[in-house]
C-alpha cells in the first residue's frame, strides 16, 4: 500500500466489489460502502495526496457499539497480521484506547476507541506520503484532551440552570 496510487486502489476496490459512495477527482478522498467486509463496518475512506495521487490514508468507519468488546476484536485481527503494537494508551476494557503499529514500509496502523460514545477507528497512514507530523496530528486529534473532565450530562455554560 505504501506505493499505491489512486488508480491502483480503485482497481483493487473494483475487484473486491465495494459499492462506490463517492469517487471524484475534485475530492482528495474516495468513499465506499463496506458493510459486507467486517462486522459493524460502514465505510472505507481512501485519502490521496494532491501531488501524484499517492495513497495517504485508509480509514475504516465502524458503527458505534454499545459495548467495549469491538476494539478487542479489532485488536485481535490486527495483532494476528502485524504482531503486538509499538505503543498502547488506555485500557482495552473501558475508556479511550489507542494502539499504533509502525510497519517497515513507512505505514502506520492505528486502532482507537473514543469515549464515552465508543466509536472505533482503524486507520492506515502512509507516513512517507502524509508525513509523520500529519499522521501524529490526526491520531492525537482522536485522543481526549488531558485535564478536561468529560461529563456528557453537563450543560453548556450559556444554558440557564
Amino acid at each position: 500500500m505504501s506505493t499505491a496510487t489512486r488508480e491502483d486502489m480503485r482497481q483493487a476496490i473494483r475487484r473486491e466489489g465495494l459499492a462506490v459512495q463517492r469517487e471524484d477527482e475534485a475530492f482528495s478522498e474516495d468513499i465506499y460502502e463496506a458493510s459486507n467486509l467486517m462486522p459493524g463496518l460502514l465505510q472505507l475512506k481512501f485519502s490521496y495526496a494532491r501531488d501524484g495521487q499517492k495513497l495517504a490514508r485508509v480509514e475504516y468507519v465502524f458503527t458505534t457499539f454499545s459495548d467495549n468488546a469491538h476494539v478487542g476484536e479489532l485488536m485481535t485481527r490486527i495483532e494476528s497480521r502485524f504482531g503486538r503494537p509499538q505503543r498502547v494508551t488506555g485500557r482495552e476494557e473501558s475508556g479511550p484506547y489507542h494502539a499504533v503499529w509502525r510497519l517497515p514500509d513507512q505505514m502506520e496502523v492505528f486502532v482507537g476507541r473514543e469515549w464515552p460514545q465508543k466509536t472505533t477507528y482503524l486507520k492506515f497512514f502512509n507516513v512517507s506520503v502524509l508525513g509523520s507530523a500529519s499522521a501524529d496530528s490526526e491520531r492525537e486529534s482522536l485522543q481526549p484532551k488531558m485535564g478536561k473532565a468529560q461529563n456528557i450530562h453537563a450543560l453548556p455554560l450559556w444554558v440557564a440552570r
